[in-house]
């Protein structure tokens, strides 16, 4: 099927259900990881800064990690869950997640507390997670790490394709405002921006040249060389009269120029993500011609609401997306007899003449 299409792309395939109509989710709900010891069990949602101690205790708003969340709803977050890690393994912690559907911004606080070795095999494993559910994990590097450390360490993760494009870095630490406050990772900060961003422009707006609300400072200070030498690490910089920015918008790959930007990959994920909710019904629905041409219009809709909201480029609706649907164009005689039904839809991500491509596959009733 992928050797049939003419614009360069990345075809990702999907096992799901067949619903109508296309109803947008959110795009920017973080999980936040980490050992919140006995306050509670499992998965905890939070809706604001004010609700953290009830939710989660008192000793989530206290120390390393309270810092990190309050920067969070400091620079527009708002709902969020946390995932406790005591008295159970990363993968457990995760799976206890599953329930929670909207979340989209994996964020494992503490990543270092282990040494390098524990660092890796956390990245490797949220970022496993959240490849496989079309999310962004966000990392960081170490306190002491400059930046071209930060660089070498990101490489040392060992992230396969898969997952490096669905995973962003960032460095240095933040220092707070205050007398003697200690640095603490900018990963709260930063999915405070997206939330932010997400809700302002959209989740196709680059997370890049945005100030951090908070009064916050870089704890190293980075020069453009060491910017350009740190690829594909995002640094937090400092500048004269605009205050810190968050300071580049790229995921972890570095060989695949489609998903080699976090507003690319995380306006993909979303367009897989809502168009598989057309998907919903398809058990119930004849794998036949009213049923693609339903879904077409629906994904159609979807796409140009998308495009007018300026999430996607092109002058006109046929040069900023496509879909395409049906026997011999996304299906063979064999797939519709089988009651796969197959979309496929092309998006002018906000990089000009480039097109990534997102297929949904689902069952249906026979023909």
């Amino acid at each position: 099927m992928a050797d049939s299409v003419n614009f360069p792309g990345v075809y990702i395939e999907e096992n799901t259900s067949f619903g109508m109509p296309v109803s947008p989710g959110a795009t920017a709900v973080p999980l936040f990881i980490a050992d919140f010891g006995t306050a509670f069990a499992g998965v905890a949602r939070v809706n604001s800064w004010s609700d953290l101690s009830q939710a989660a205790g008192e000793g989530a708003t206290s120390g390393v990690t309270g810092e990190v969340l309050r920067q969070y709803f400091e620079n527009g977050g708002v709902r969020c869950y946390l995932a406790n890690t005591a008295g159970k393994t990363l993968e457990q912690a995760l799976t206890s997640a599953e329930g929670f559907d909207d979340v989209t911004i994996l964020v494992p606080l503490g990543l270092w507390d282990g040494g390098a070795d524990a660092a890796g095999e956390t990245a490797r494993t949220v970022t496993a997670y959240a490849a496989a559910h079309q999310a962004m994990a966000i990392l960081h590097a170490g306190r002491d790490h400059t930046a071209q450390q930060a660089r070498d360490v990101a490489r040392a993760f060992k992230l396969d394709a898969g997952q490096s494009a669905h995973a962003a870095l960032y460095h240095p630490w933040l220092i707070p405002s205050g007398d003697d406050a200690q640095p603490v990772p900018p990963v709260g900060a930063v999915a405070g921006v997206y939330c932010r961003l997400d809700s302002e422009r959209g989740v196709w707006k680059a997370p890049a040249n945005v100030t951090v609300n908070g009064g916050v400072r870089p704890s190293q200070a980075v020069t453009d060389a060491e910017q350009g030498e740190a690829k594909p690490v995002n640094l937090v910089r400092e500048f004269t009269g605009k205050g810190t920015l968050v300071w580049g918008a790229r995921t972890l790959n570095e060989t695949d120029m489609d998903w080699k930007y976090v507003h690319v990959r995380r306006l993909a994920d979303t367009v897989q993500r809502d168009l598989q909710k057309a998907l919903n019904s398809a058990a119930s629905e004849p794998n036949n011609q009213p049923t693609w041409d339903a879904l077409r219009a629906t994904a159609d809709t979807y796409l140009r609401d998308t495009w007018q909201q300026g999430g996607l480029v092109g002058t006109t609706a046929e040069g900023a997306y496509f879909v395409r649907i049906g026997q011999g164009a996304t299906m063979t005689d064999e797939d519709v007899k089988g009651g796969k039904v197959v979309l496929m839809a092309g998006l002018a991500a906000v990089r000009p003449s480039e097109f990534v491509t997102v297929t949904v596959t689902g069952t249906a009733g026979s023909a």
